[in-house]
């Protein structure tokens, strides 16, 4: 496995994250224009006419928690994908830094400041630790 690939299967947490934030954010427009619609009530026929209008909004609130519920099953294989690798790490600052970074969908900035590294040295240990990972599971795979 090359240090890209590492790298994509410990960002696929974050980028699933970000959707899942993204689709929980339009679940609440849903759900406060859903709030807002008031059904119109009278005693006059509609003559055929589709006057419900919460039902299509209700519909679309159901189906996107219904997808929301199978990114978040998604979110959590690949959280357990990631942690495995990054378990793996016998040096606990490098562990820490991919937690910081992969987990908390912090920028490289916010890690810095959260866990008191310059710029640089951030992303020394980030990239040592990719190269500890990559040799690690090329001594995990045979030679044929």
């Amino acid at each position: 496995m090359t240090i890209e690939e590492i790298k994509a299967k410990l960002k696929r947490y974050r980028f699933i994250a970000g959707e899942i934030s993204d689709l929980l954010d339009e679940s609440d427009r849903l759900r406060s224009l859903a709030e807002k619609i008031t059904p119109s009530l009278s005693l006059a026929p509609a003559h055929g006419a589709n006057t419900d209008k919460m039902a299509p909004v209700v519909a679309n609130l159901i189906e996107l928690e219904c997808y929301i519920e199978k990114r978040s099953k998604e979110l959590l294989q690949a959280r357990m994908e990631a942690e495995q690798l990054i378990d793996r790490l016998p040096d606990e600052r490098q562990r820490a830094v991919l937690k910081s970074y992969y987990f908390s969908r912090r920028t490289w900035e916010e890690c810095c400041v959260a866990m008191g590294y310059e710029w640089a040295q951030i992303h020394r240990i980030h990239s040592r630790a990719l190269n500890d990972l990559r040799k690690m599971i090329q001594n995990d795979t045979p030679n044929l």
